[in-house]
């Protein structure tokens, strides 16, 4: 088994109680069956005060004006503070980290949800990248036996070449994405017509095609308007998120393509281009490569391009600090699954 970790996986510290956006406030906290259970058979001096907290028939927290009910007034989990670590759920005890489970390979990720994830990324001397293990090899899983390798080999191959395309700073960081959506677009092609073997031989470096009827792909500015849409009529966690996109929206409508505001948009300053060339990379690292179990080439590309579009989009009107932009936008979009699908079929329309 072969195990992938995102650059300081190891080293993440949870800030607790100095949080600015706390993940034990306006999320609903899923508790695993295991943990259930636990704390259900649970008897002793802090029974009374944890079981009032779980909605046994929901699996989940409850909530106090949309703070956990185990969260104090300091910021901190009066769980964790009685019973220690080994009482949270699986959900409390593993985020922000994410894995992505693979035939002989695990993939680790932090969320950029998390604002500490989000500060650890955007230091200037954090070079976004991974580390690899590994172990002995061992029986494939029953759930991997319809695995396809030679798929996920192409799909790999042609991430690292994205990593290597968005790292590229003799070109726009637009253009990189622009570029990376190509591909991505070609390897979807190849895969709807049946030619998995002709994924091997895609030109990484020339795959330009006329790509007139393809928005998307250009990142033009009427389909980055649609996209704010897009962003506009999902779930909503908080009515402040939907209003600052309403707001966005608005903005870019009173700004059109030959404006020199829509161009600066485009062309940040090189260290504003290198914060969203990493949130690019992590994207593309978390998304990408779970195209092998539903196909979607394309839309799992462009999740982490147009995100960053629209993220570059939404600082250009708002001027606002780029950390808290990037982390509720994550909080927003990548914890829905309702709004990961929304974002697919968007992009799955795009397609032939």
């Amino acid at each position: 088994m072969i195990y992938r970790k995102q650059n300081s996986f190891d080293h993440f510290r949870c800030t607790s109680g100095q949080c600015p956006k706390s993940c034990c406030i306006g999320w609903q906290i899923m508790i695993d069956e295991n943990s259930l259970k636990k704390y259900q058979s649970y008897t002793g001096p802090f029974s009374d005060r944890l079981q009032a907290s779980v909605n046994c028939r929901a699996q989940a927290f409850r909530q106090h004006h949309t703070r956990c009910d185990l969260l104090n007034s300091n910021g901190l989990c009066d769980l964790q503070a009685t019973l220690g670590e080994s009482f949270l759920c699986d959900t409390c005890r593993l985020y922000p980290r994410h894995t992505e489970e693979f035939q002989d390979l695990r993939e680790y990720s932090l969320s950029l949800s998390c604002p500490e994830v989000t500060r650890m990324i955007l230091d200037p001397d954090y070079t976004f990248g991974f580390t690899e293990s590994k172990d002995e090899l061992y029986d494939v899983p029953e759930e991997f036996e319809d695995f396809d390798v030679f798929l996920f080999d192409q799909l790999e191959y042609a991430r690292d070449k994205m990593f290597v395309i968005a790292s590229d700073r003799k070109r726009s960081l637009w253009e990189r994405m622009k570029h990376i959506s190509m591909i991505a677009w070609r390897l979807q092609n190849l895969y709807d017509e049946g030619e998995l073997l002709a994924m091997a031989d895609v030109d990484y470096d020339s795959v330009f095609f006329d790509v007139k009827a393809v928005s998307g792909i250009e990142g033009s500015y009427e389909h980055c308007l649609q996209s704010l849409k897009l962003l506009m009529d999902m779930e909503v966690l908080e009515t402040s998120w939907t209003e600052t996109i309403f707001a966005v929206r608005d903005y870019w409508g009173n700004h059109p393509s030959f404006s020199d505001e829509w161009s600066a948009a485009l062309h940040p300053s090189a260290d504003l281009e290198y914060v969203f060339e990493k949130i690019l990379a992590s994207l593309l690292f978390t998304y990408f490569c779970g195209a092998v179990y539903d196909g979607q080439i394309y839309a799992r590309a462009m999740i982490a391009v147009q995100s960053v579009r629209s993220l570059l989009l939404i600082h250009a009107a708002t001027q606002e600090d780029v950390a808290p932009l990037i982390y509720l936008y994550s909080r927003e979009v990548e914890h829905s699954d309702d709004n990961i699908n929304s974002m697919i079929s968007y992009f799955e329309a795009e397609l032939p």
